[in-house]
């Protein structure tokens, strides 16, 4: 069997799709004639798609008179907000140090550990930023990652560094799925607590938990066995527990992440060869995705030759000209932040922002922006991923730009211009707050080199960079209060995210800023968990992550091990870098199975 980790090629194609991050400049690249016709086509593209996707929502296609806001950030940890969105982001960023002094010391009397994700809240990733600094315990006891990734974290800071309880602070499917991982792992002691005893939802997970999808799978399924082909479900990572048993009881399935989708594709592709995929539920996610064999499928330059050796050794433009066919979308599926990038905030980027800027998008925004990052790197000159693949894709340009001008600066007649490296953040505005400290850590570095090789203060880092969140002013909203309350009292205009009352920070016409669900996480919140823990308090109960498959079973299988089925079969996938055989016997038996 030939496994697509195996063979570098496949790395290759996604460098090109979505950065290059991994390469040295001796791998591959488009020819300058394919990537100037493929960055035509794609731009086109983009023009084409946000003048129809206007023309639905019967808007007018304008661009915004005010520029973005955006955060700059220099040498010597300087920070320069620009924009009063950016403002209500960066006032967060040094925190107060009584605040973190108070919750270092509450972790460290419970030995409690901290997973979170990075769309948190700027004002939490600010603190939690400042201590994993405040004590060497602490360093590995907070984490800050992706999805998948906290899992992971929670594993080993409960292993290595003495944690004895999790904190997870996201939606709750990523409870649910921090839990599950904990277990997996032999660490059902170790208990997992959510900021509030609220529901904590996510439009995404919540697309995929009615009727709706259960039918879908099951259509969808009946019509891959009329088809002569198998169905295979690959259900993005942030859902529920219950949606992955319940589909896995339905269709064979196996869980991706937006990091590692078009790799589980290929891969199915090629050791099935008749595979159906059904994608879900993030209709945007899978959408890309299709535009992106699109894109490999109509450029000349892709010959079966450089498939073969850029993409995966098995693969073809007929096979994947055949993937493309067996591949169907959920239609109903989408996150509430990435859907808002609207048509205003495209044209708006590609007239001001395009041709002076890195672009970055996640593969779960909408068409229109995917397609402009993804022009973009063809040419090295954007992302479109994961946001640990966006994290990475501007900390590399920072480092790349930074030891450039140290090697300059060996020069000492060599006088050093200003640079500003700027970048649009397709995504969450609150991963901001890693995206500032990989930065300083990157500028704070080149600074102390320059100094101690050309012993002169005047030739320290000449390197910016800028941060641009893609929001019109309709994202952000201004409160007014006054000193005393009074009526005639000092008038104070504070700018705050949620913004605009349709939406936490978010407006059809004008971009997203921050998520709501995300937002019910806060620090009030996390000391009061950090109090209860050490009062020991039975209203910590409430916190648990949601437990609706605890004794049930699905067609004779235990619910919960059901529903880790489909995680576990990606991270054999991700270790192996081959299917599961367990998985591949039940997509090619499943007909067997429904007779």
């Amino acid at each position: 069997m030939n496994h697509v980790g195996n063979h570098p090629s496949t790395k290759n194609l996604v460098v090109a799709v979505l950065g290059r991050r991994w390469l040295s400049s001796s791998s591959f690249s488009f020819s300058r004639a394919s990537a100037a016709s493929l960055s035509s086509w794609m731009l086109g593209r983009a023009t084409t798609t946000a003048t129809t996707a206007a023309a639905v929502r019967s808007k007018s296609t304008m661009i915004l008179d005010q520029p973005f806001p955006s955060i700059v950030i220099g040498p010597e940890r300087s920070i320069e907000p620009q924009g009063s969105f950016a403002e209500a982001q960066a006032q967060f960023l040094d925190p107060d140090p009584d605040m973190v002094e108070t919750l270092r010391d509450g972790l460290l009397k419970t030995n409690m550990g901290i997973v979170a994700h990075y769309y948190m809240d700027v004002e939490l990733q600010g603190v939690l930023q400042a201590l994993k600094q405040s004590h060497p315990l602490l360093e590995h006891r907070i984490g800050i990652a992706d999805s998948l990734k906290m899992g992971d974290l929670a594993v080993q800071m409960c292993n290595n560094h003495g944690v004895t309880s999790v904190v997870c602070l996201g939606v709750d499917f990523m409870s649910e799925s921090v839990q599950a991982i904990l277990h997996k792992n032999g660490l059902e002691q170790v208990p997992v607590y959510r900021a509030t005893p609220q529901k904590i939802g996510c439009s995404l997970a919540e697309s995929a938990e009615g009727d709706a999808y259960r039918a879908w799978l099951q259509q969808e399924s009946k019509k891959a066995l009329q088809q002569d082909t198998v169905p295979l479900h690959v259900i993005y990572i942030n859902t529920s527990l219950e949606t992955k048993a319940v589909s896995s009881s339905i269709v064979p399935t196996i869980t991706c992440t937006s990091s590692n989708v078009l790799q589980t594709l290929l891969q199915a592709a090629q050791q099935i060869p008749n595979v159906k995929i059904l994608y879900g539920p993030d209709t945007y996610m899978g959408d890309n995705l299709i535009r992106l064999l699109e894109v490999i499928l109509e450029s000349p330059d892709w010959t079966d030759d450089k498939i073969a050796t850029q993409l995966h050794p098995h693969h073809s433009n007929a096979t994947l000209q055949r993937l493309k066919d067996n591949m169907v979308v959920f239609p109903q599926g989408n996150c509430v932040v990435h859907h808002m990038f609207g048509s205003q905030v495209v044209e708006t980027v590609k007239q001001k922002y395009y041709d002076n800027s890195f672009m970055t998008a996640h593969l779960e925004v909408p068409g229109e922006m995917f397609d402009i990052a993804m022009t973009k790197s063809l040419d090295d000159q954007g992302v479109v991923g994961s946001t640990s693949d966006i994290l990475n894709f501007i900390t590399r340009k920072v480092q790349e730009a930074a030891t450039q001008q140290q090697s300059q600066q060996q020069d000492q007649q060599q006088s050093q211009q200003q640079q500003r490296l700027r970048f649009v953040l397709g995504t969450e505005a609150g991963m901001v707050t890693s995206i500032v400290k990989n930065v300083q850590d990157i500028l704070g570095q080149t600074v102390t080199a320059s100094l101690e090789t050309t012993n002169n203060n005047n030739k320290g880092a000449h390197i910016e960079a800028e941060i641009i969140f893609p929001v019109s002013s309709e994202a952000v909203m201004t409160t007014t209060t006054t000193d005393d309350g009074g009526k005639d009292a000092n008038v104070n205009e504070l700018p705050i995210v949620p913004g605009v009352a349709g939406g936490e920070g978010c407006s059809t016409a004008g971009g997203c800023a921050t998520c709501p669900f995300m937002k019910m996480n806060d620090l009030e919140a996390l000391q009061d968990i950090i109090d209860m823990v050490d009062e020991g308090n039975i209203k910590l109960a409430k916190h648990l992550p949601p437990d609706r498959l605890r004794g049930k079973s699905i067609d004779g299988m235990d619910a919960t091990d059901l529903g880790t089925e489909a995680i576990l079969y990606m991270r054999q996938f991700m270790q192996d870098k081959a299917l599961p055989q367990e998985l591949v016997d039940k997509v090619t038996s499943f007909r067997k199975q429904q007779q």
